[in-house]
Parts: C-alpha cells; sequence; structure tokens
C-alpha cells in the first residue's frame, strides 16, 4: 500500500512529501520504541518513493529524534530522550531509575595511562598518575553515551582494582570517603571517536554530544575528568543547581 498525502501536494518537495507519508505510516503503525523500521528498500517500495528522497526524510526523522540507526542494522524507533543535569550529584543509574528508565551498563578498559589527554595533565596536580577507564551507559536496551574517565592515582591509589562494577560515585564515597562535586563542564558537538563509534554502533564521522567534566573534592582539587560522547537523539540537556 502506498500512502500518500492528505494535503494538497503541488507546493510541497519530494522530501516534504514522503515525510509526510513516512510520519502518516508511523502514526498508524505505532510501533514501540526500540522497534526496527522496514528496510530502505522496503521503504521505498511502501512510500513510492526514490532512495535519496527516503535518505533526506530519514535524516531530519533522526536530527529531530524521532528515529535512530545502528551502523549496519538499520532504522529504530527512538526512546523518548533521558532528561540529562550533569551537575546532579545522584548518578547516572539513580536519575535514570527516577525517570521511570531502566539503566545497564559496562566497563570495557580499566589500567594505568602514561599519557592522558592534554586537559587532564592540566586539571590534574603537575606530574600525577592517572588511571583511564572506558566504558558505556544504555537505557531501556540502548546504549546511549560512551565515556573515558581519568582518575588521580597519586590521590586514590588503586581505584581501578576497587570498581567491580560499582559506580564511580560509590567507589569514591565507600573507598576514599570522598563525595566529588561538578568545578567545571564544557559541552561541544564533535565527530565520534572510533572506538565510541564501535560501542555505540553508529556510522563512523557521526557527530555526538561531548560533555567534559571536572570532578574536585571539598577542597577544590580536581581528581577525575569524564569525557562523555552522547547519541543526540538520547538526550535533553539542562543545567540546574541542586
Amino acid at each position: 500500500m502506498v500512502y500518500t498525502s492528505l494535503v494538497k501536494m503541488k507546493n510541497l518537495s519530494n522530501v516534504d512529501i514522503n515525510r509526510e507519508r513516512l510520519e502518516k505510516w508511523l502514526s498508524e503503525t505505532n510501533l514501540a520504541a526500540g522497534s526496527r523500521l522496514p528496510s530502505e528498500r522496503e521503504l521505498c517500495e511502501l512510500l513510492d518513493a526514490q532512495r535519496m528522497t527516503l535518505r533526506q526524510v530519514l535524516l531530519e526523522l533522526e536530527v529531530e529524534s524521532v528515529i535512530f540507526r545502528k551502523n549496519r542494522s538499520g532504522w529504530f524507533i527512538a526512546p523518548k530522550r533521558f532528561i540529562y543535569n550533569p551537575k546532579a550529584q545522584s548518578s547516572f543509574n539513580a536519575e535514570a531509575r527516577a525517570q521511570g528508565r531502566n539503566p545497564f551498563w559496562g566497563y570495557l578498559e580499566e589500567e594505568q595511562c602514561e599519557a592522558p589527554p592534554i586537559n587532564v595533565v592540566k586539571a590534574f596536580s603537575e606530574n600525577a598518575h592517572s588511571y583511564r577507564v572506558t566504558g558505556w551507559c544504555g537505557l531501556d536496551g540502548h546504549k546511549v553515551f560512551y565515556h573515558e574517565s581519568y582518575i588521580d592515582a597519586d590521590f586514590a591509589p588503586g581505584f581501578i582494582k576497587k570498581i567491580n562494577n560499582q559506580s564511580f560515585a560509590d567507589v569514591w564515597e565507600k573507598e576514599y570517603s570522598q563525595f566529588l562535586s561538578i568545578k567545571s563542564m564544557i559541552f561541544k558537538p564533535v565527530k565520534i571517536p572510533d572506538q565510541a563509534c564501535k560501542e555505540l554502533g553508529v556510522a563512523p564521522n557521526t557527530f555526538v554530544i561531548l560533555v567534559e567534566k571536572h570532578r574536585a573534592t571539598r577542597e577544590k582539587k580536581v581528581v577525575q575528568v569524564d569525557f562523555e560522547y552522547w547519541r543526540l537523539e538520547s538526550v535533553e540537556l539542562y543545567i540546574q543547581d541542586e
């Protein structure tokens, strides 16, 4: 069945017309978040659309967080965005559960770092050693961000051996009696790094939101620097002091 427009088409571009058809189909099928769309070939047949026109429609809906794509797996219905306050003192897991979401996560690498990024070198004490921990976090079965975190190894010796799949906040509190706060943050769009691309399943050169956070002790000493690479369709950022 070909979905045709309900409004006059003469003043609409092919992209507008096919977007309306696809939105109508999505509304009628009411697919659940995370559901896979038909292949692009099948969508072209369904909408009577050219491949390039369909691709433009899909990209527009991706920008608006209606759908998302996994590299080599197709297009999917996007879940609702995670409302993220980077200044929140509670963990990602606690914030997610408070929003009725099901968080999950995994660590990839936990190692001594010989050559940390220049931002980390500047943030820590001069000549400080550092640990590097990488991993990802997800919501409702969908990975939403990849992170690289650097820990001041001189301030927190043995940190990486104490993680055991705990959150960083729990390790700081239980093992070092520290409650870190955000000292500074940087937000910017960047092209996704190769490792993050692999873990999140996005296409190479995809733009993501980088959130860089410098965490400090009560004495204002920075002891942790995080680089979080968020999928654009997954997050809505807002800043609010607690």
